[in-house]
Order: structure tokens, then sequence, then C-alpha cells
């Protein structure tokens, strides 16, 4: 069940001001629920208790992971390297933006490339690096399908050194700044909250518990993103 609280109407207007604003990041968005501290079915938005935000994702993200699997361990990491950097001259010219990190994604580029940390393969002695392919969600015609077939034939222009290789994992989404829709959260759990008080007349309120708590999300469908607050609210007797 969604929780958090606040008496609605009169002490929207304070709530929100309280409210703090974080700084422009983008992070990876899955189907399972994620705040700010976690690095797959969708959400199910029909359950009633789910008042929230639904919008269009900015980006499909695409997991990449450049790998070797020489049998030296320092030619391994100097072809893995090497492919990456393929890969990044092919990315600025087929205009697709090459990004890294657990929870915020942060550009890749060759004087951060090899800060990325380095990652056993699913096959003995093999190294690999994980970047995604971030492109733009643009269009109503706009699918993971497609996407997909494009970072698929995307990867194939890319020179292989030695025994390099890219594997190519599942294409998801991506959001900027997810405290930016905080406050329009809170708008739409006072407005349904609110209605669900005025039925029982004028003599009743709303309180709702939990609305200075972690703001989540997570994916609702091919592109758009759930965003949430827990909270739960009660309708009491002024």
């Amino acid at each position: 069940m969604l929780r958090q609280t606040f008496i609605a109407a009169g002490m929207m207007a304070a709530a929100l001001i309280s409210i703090p604003v974080a700084a422009q990041d983008t992070v990876v968005v899955t189907g399972a629920r994620q705040d700010r501290s976690s690095a797959n079915g969708y959400f199910r938005s029909n359950d009633p208790s789910a008042i929230g935000v639904t919008r269009t994702a900015d980006y499909f993200v695409t997991p990449l992971f450049v790998s070797s699997d020489s049998r030296n361990p320092d030619e391994r990491i100097e072809e893995l390297f090497a492919m990456l950097s393929a890969t990044m001259t092919e990315a600025d010219q087929a205009g697709i933006t090459l990004v890294a990190g657990r929870y915020t994604l942060e550009p890749v580029t060759a004087g951060t490339m090899r800060n990325l940390p380095i990652m056993g393969g699913n096959r003995p002695d093999t190294s690999r690096v994980q970047i995604y392919a971030r492109i733009p969600l643009r269009g109503a015609s706009a699918s993971v399908g497609t996407t997909a077939e494009s970072i698929a034939e995307f990867v194939k222009t890319i020179p292989a050194t030695g025994r390099s290789f890219i594997d190519v994992g599942t294409t998801g989404l991506a959001i900027d700044n997810p405290e930016q829709y905080r406050a329009d959260v809170v708008r739409h759990i006072a407005q349904e909250s609110t209605s669900y008080a005025s039925m029982f007349g004028d003599d009743y309120r709303v309180v709702i518990d939990g609305l200075d708590g972690k703001l989540y999300w997570q994916q609702s469908s091919e592109t758009e993103i759930f965003l949430y607050i827990e909270h739960n609210f009660t309708i009491r007797p002024k």
C-alpha cells in the first residue's frame, strides 16, 4: 500500500515549499521500485492504492558490455579499452550518447573511460566494462524494439581489437532528475484524497501521512514511468 501525511488543501502550499529540489541528474529506470538508494515486471498502476504521476521517459538506454577473453590479463584490459574507444568514435558519428553509472548516468569520455569498474564476464578469463547507449525517446512511434534494432546495427559497425567483443543487454528507460516531479506527485495525492473526503460532506477533512518521504519511480509501460511517494490518508471529522 502506498503511504505518507498532510492535512490537504490549506496545508498544500506549505508542504510544497519545504520540499528540496535535487540537482540535475539522469537515472536508469527498471520495473522494480527504485529510489535514490536503489541500484522485472512493470508497475501495476491499476492498484487502487497507487496515487502518483505517469510520464514518458526521457531516454531509451541499452546496456553494452565491452569485453575481451584473451588469456593474458593485461592484453584483455588493453583490448577491451581499445574497443571501448572505437565504440566512442562510432557513437559520435551515429549520434548516440554513451553513458555509465550504477545509479546516476554520466557521459563516458576518453578521459574517464579507464575509471570504469572492470568486472568478470560470463566466461572464464573474461573481463568487461558496462556502459549504456542512450537515445532520446521522441515521438509517438518510439519503441523498445526499434531502438534495440538500431543499437544492434550500431554495434556491428564497431571494429574489434584482438579477442574483444560487445554483448548487448535489454533496452530500458532513463529519466532526468526525477525529484523535479515530487511537487506534481504531491498535488495528485492531495487532489485525489480530498475528492474522497468530499464524498462524506463538508464536516470531514483528510489527513495524509508520509509526504516527506522518499520519491519512488519504476517502469509502468514500454515508454512510461510511474512516480509516487509511499503514503496513507485518513478521513476524519473536522
